[in-house]
């Protein structure tokens, strides 16, 4: 099984009256997108999985061009939010993490498109290291593996 952790394509920061969860991606963002759609079928993806937040959502559709998957959007991975600490926040992705592993099969590659902190969450479920802190950058897709093989 391979978990890939996306993070979105580049988010619009332009209109501050627009909530965090709803801004889009711009359009280098949209190509950025369409550029890694282009690689991500060599992967033999089997399921998307998708923050809520619209830029995720934009995100993952399009990488889902060509794969024609249903994406399955999942709060857990949304942002960290102001009322919930740290250690809540981990532990909301690893359990979406642990979730999608129990209920794929060992020949799965699975996307997971979410913001830039949320990589910290799947470092420390991959690694047991559950004090690091980690930004992922603009689509920047990191592999993952359950028994920890190497690609």
């Amino acid at each position: 099984m391979k978990i890939v952790y996306v993070h979105h394509a580049e988010r619009n920061h332009g209109d501050k009256s627009v909530p965090r969860e709803e801004q889009d991606i711009t359009e280098d963002g949209i190509k950025e997108a369409e550029l890694l759609a282009k690689k991500v079928h060599l992967l033999n993806v089997t399921k998307i999985y998708s923050s809520e937040h619209k830029r995720c959502i934009h995100t993952s559709n399009i990488l889902n061009k060509n794969l024609n998957l249903d994406v399955k959007v999942d709060e857990r991975f949304n942002e960290k939010t102001k009322e919930e600490s740290w250690e809540e926040f981990i532990e909301r992705n690893m359990e979406a993490i642990d979730n999608i592993i129990s209920s794929s099969n060992s020949d799965d590659c699975i996307l997971c498109i979410t913001s830039g902190v949320n990589l910290s969450a799947f470092v420390a479920y991959f690694t047991g290291n559950d004090k690091v802190r980690v930004q992922g950058l603009t689509m920047s897709p990191v592999l993952f593996t359950p028994d920890n093989d190497v690609f």
